[in-house]
């Protein structure tokens, strides 16, 4: 079983680097100064919007197109060390070759000293994260059209050999206005083209309560099939509100994710429309092999046509119960 991956707590005042275990303060004004010394003539910040594990985003003016864009910067803390500055690299690029409706889009790439920062398009909404928060779960047609549009952008990405490895509702936008379902983040994504396995060994990338089996034992031939069950997992929280898993630690979290089985969704609410089901059960198969092969696929599954129109009354009968 793979370690536990290097977590941060974006609210600390204070994190344990892993190469010397030393603490380090942070700052939360070093990123803003760094933007206005060297990028003042392009961007105004309007304002800090985000703040994770090694990156923070500013939402920024651009002054010659007039237009709102999100700048991420690497954290001072981490832009030191030049391993963290190549994955940021390597998010930029990989980010900047996929094009898709539902992929945020890269603008630009920059590094000044331990300055290191992309530009990319501002979503105007929320996060699914913050969405679910707030209304606890989301109606089965809404469901299907996030679902729907994010397997349809995973399909695309994979088609380029990237492998988003991090999907989770943190990571997907909800654009204000459209509704359209938007996939962002892609740090600890893998490009199966170039990337050696043997590079990553005993480690293990993802968020433990979306991981697929293969991350959570620590294998390392990754590949699309690992986001379809993220995916599932995304689409279990979305129509019931709760994980498919959930323990104290990352070694029983990851255990129950390789053997264990989880609630199905028909069982925790029988009066879903049995093919919505099928496809989130299917997402969610231990085997790679037994999940969708591709977003592609998902997605057709994901338009087929209710055949037991009954589920509408078993519905109503359920929630009057």
């Amino acid at each position: 079983m793979a370690a536990l991956p290097f977590l941060v707590d974006p609210y600390a005042d204070t994190l344990e680097l892993p190469v010397s275990g030393q603490l380090v303060d942070l700052s939360r004004e070093w990123e803003r100064e760094q933007l206005a010394l060297h990028l003042d003539k392009q961007f105004q910040v309007v304002r800090e919007i985000g703040r994770g594990g090694m990156g923070v985003v500013f939402l920024a003016r651009d002054v010659a197109l007039h237009r709102l864009v999100a700048i991420k910067v690497l954290r001072r803390e981490f832009a030191r060390f030049e391993d963290h500055r190549e994955r940021f690299r390597r998010e930029a690029r990989m980010t900047a070759r996929l094009s898709h409706p539902s992929i945020v889009p890269v603008h630009g790439f920059g590094e000044v000293d331990d300055f290191v920062y992309i530009i990319m398009k501002y979503v105007h909404g929320e996060s699914l994260a913050d969405r679910l928060r707030r209304e606890h779960h989301l109606s089965v047609a809404e469901s299907r059209r996030i679902l729907r549009e994010l397997a349809l952008a995973l399909d695309s990405a994979h088609r380029q050999a990237v492998v988003h490895r991090d999907l989770k509702a943190e990571n997907i936008l909800i654009e204000r206005g459209t509704g359209r379902a938007m996939i962002t983040d892609f740090g600890v994504a893998l490009q199966r083209s170039l990337d050696p396995v043997h590079a990553e060994s005993a480690r293990a990338f993802g968020t433990p309560h979306y991981m697929s089996p293969e991350q959570a034992a620590g294998e390392l031939d990754i590949d699309g099939r690992s986001d379809v069950y993220s995916l599932g997992v995304l689409g279990y929280y979305m129509l019931s509100g709760e994980l498919p898993f959930d323990a104290p630690t990352f070694e029983s979290l990851a255990a129950k994710h390789c053997a264990e089985a989880h609630v199905p969704l028909a069982t925790m609410l029988p009066f879903l429309p049995p093919e919505v089901c099928g496809v989130i059960e299917r997402c969610l198969a231990k085997a790679r092999e037994r999940r969708w092969k591709s977003g592609a696929d998902m997605a057709a599954a994901l338009l087929a046509p209710t055949s037991q129109p009954g589920w509408i009354r078993r519905a109503l009968h359920a929630l009057s119960r």
